[in-house]
């Protein structure tokens, strides 16, 4: 009984994790924005807003498959390094 109750809080870890990551950055850097005075900081609140989306999906849908928690964790990062590429 313990070792089914382990697994299933073990579940959606991934997805948490990275939104738990994505959460912080998008917190450091609108942090750095308001010490430099530079805006647009909505970007950054955009960020965070995203973070919290992952940890809730994590949270309120408990038995994900480890490729959508993937997928789900890895487009923030694709997304902002597409936009990176096309803005230089």
């Amino acid at each position: 009984m313990k070792k089914n109750n382990i697994e299933m809080e073990r579940k959606n870890l991934t997805l948490r994790y990275f939104g738990l990551i994505v959460f912080l950055i998008g917190i450091i850097l609108n942090i750095k924005m308001y010490l430099n005075q530079e805006w647009p900081t909505y970007l950054f609140y955009i960020i965070c807003f995203v973070g919290i989306i992952q940890i809730l999906v994590s949270i309120i849908f408990k038995n994900l498959k480890m490729k959508w928690q993937l997928f789900w964790s890895l487009i923030p990062f694709v997304l902002g390094l597409i936009l990176v590429i096309l803005y230089q």
